[in-house]
Formats: C-alpha cells, structure tokens, sequence
C-alpha cells in the first residue's frame, strides 16, 4: 500500500499500531503537548501548518474538508492556539514547507494572497522559522505532516496524513522522526530565501 501511494512506510506503520491499539488519534493530547511547548518542529507536504494559517485560510480549509460540523468553532480553537506565539513565552517553532504548499490556492486566490502576507508577516517573529522545501530538492519521503514537539518533561511527535492522526511517544521512533526532520531540512531554502519565494508567489496571484 505504501508504494502505491507513495507513503513511505507510513500506512503500513499506522495499520500496524491500530492493530494493537497502542496508537490511536489523540487530537486532545497534541493540543495539550502544543500547549506546553518550548520547542515545536513541522514539516508539511500538503497544506499551511495550523499555527501559522490565516482565519479566511483555515477556514477554507474545514469547509472543504466536510469532517467538522461546526466550522467557525473549529476556526476559532485554532486561532486561539495561534495566540501562543505571542506570549511572553512563546514557544521557539521551526516550520518547512513543501512548495506545493505555496501552489493550492485553497480558498481562492484572495484566500491565499492573504494566507501567503500571513506567512511573510509571522516569518519575522524572532521565535519563528520559516523555510520551504524546493521541488527541486525531490520526494523528501514523509507525507502529510510531521511535528516534533518538546516540553520540560517530554518529547512526542504526531505524523498526519488526510484523516489519520498519530501520536508517538516511543523514543525510537521519535529519534527516527527526528533524523527525517533534519534530512528535509538539510534541503530546505534558506529564511531569506524562502520568503523571497513566498513573496513571489504573493505578487503572482495579487
């Protein structure tokens, strides 16, 4: 099933766990990890991680998904997740982005011009890291979305991908999922250039 769909071993990973049933969703315990953060890592290969989408963006999002029943309350939790980062403490956020990311004009092109501005203006928050995956660089071999998240006490990481959700707190697996973080971002753009490609992108559909 991975190589048909080009998963990388995931499917196969998330079929096994549910059989044991070690490894189901639990949405409510990463939004708890989010919370006590100091460190939060993403990749994403098909849509805006959540932190950093804009309103009109995520809310795009859950209405063209059809799972969430109450999508201003959905749009709502996730802009008050987003007001973390601008705490007195916030947590320090490494995210990449596939450059398809920049490509789905999820919304329509005003949606995304002002998703694109949302990003270039976030960018610049020192606690912030914003770096794009060129695809140029090739299949980076994670899809959906990988976060790696650090508190005091703990290290998880939660890989997504459509529907399916997984949160890992296995050492080993997350010491895997941590060398695969770093193999994308090894070739990701710099800052400097990934904003430059994301204002590109911006005058493009202005």
């Amino acid at each position: 099933m991975d190589e048909a769909w080009g998963t990388a071993g995931l499917l196969t990973s998330l079929a096994e766990h549910a059989k044991d049933g070690h490894d189901r969703p639990r949405v409510g315990a990463f939004l708890q990890y989010e919370r006590n953060a100091t460190s939060i890592k993403a990749y994403t290969s098909d849509v805006v991680f959540g932190l950093l989408q804009s309103e009109s963006y995520a809310r795009a999002l859950f209405q063209r998904g059809g799972v969430v029943e109450d999508v201003e309350g959905a749009v709502r939790e996730r802009l008050e997740r987003q007001q973390r980062l601008y705490t007195a403490n916030p947590p320090h956020l490494w995210v990449i982005l596939a450059q398809p990311v920049l490509w789905w004009q999820v919304g329509g092109a005003e949606v995304m011009a002002q998703q694109l501005a949302n990003l270039l203006r976030m960018a610049e928050l020192d606690h912030v890291s914003l770096r794009v995956l060129p695809v140029s660089a090739g299949w980076p071999g994670v899809s959906g979305s990988l976060s790696l998240m650090s508190t005091r006490n703990a290290e998880v990481a939660y890989l997504e991908s459509g529907r399916m959700g997984r949160l890992v707190d296995r050492q080993s697996e997350i010491r895997e999922f941590s060398v695969r973080y770093d193999k994308i971002g090894a070739l990701a753009l710099p800052e400097d250039q990934s904003a430059a490609l994301i204002k590109h992108m911006l005058r493009l559909i202005e």
